[in-house]
């Protein structure tokens, strides 16, 4: 019974370090976008809105094609 508890914590382990590592790939392209955008409306403020919305509709699109 030890045996198959202690194999089971491994496997849900393994399961959750794939999901953080997938969770933290997602954030980092979030907080990419989000620095793109923020440096463009920097430089001028209108562009830095048609940046972050470009950014968003190409990452909405890849998405989409991904499933």
């Amino acid at each position: 019974m030890l045996k198959t508890i202690g194999t089971n914590f491994v496997a849900a382990c393994s399961k959750i370090g794939h999901a953080s590592a997938d969770l933290l790939r997602e954030l980092a392209g979030l907080a990419a976008v989000g620095l793109i955008a923020y440096g463009t409306w920097l430089i001028y403020e209108p562009a830095g809105f048609i940046v972050g919305g470009f950014l968003l509709l190409i990452g909405v699109i890849l998405l989409g094609m991904k499933h």
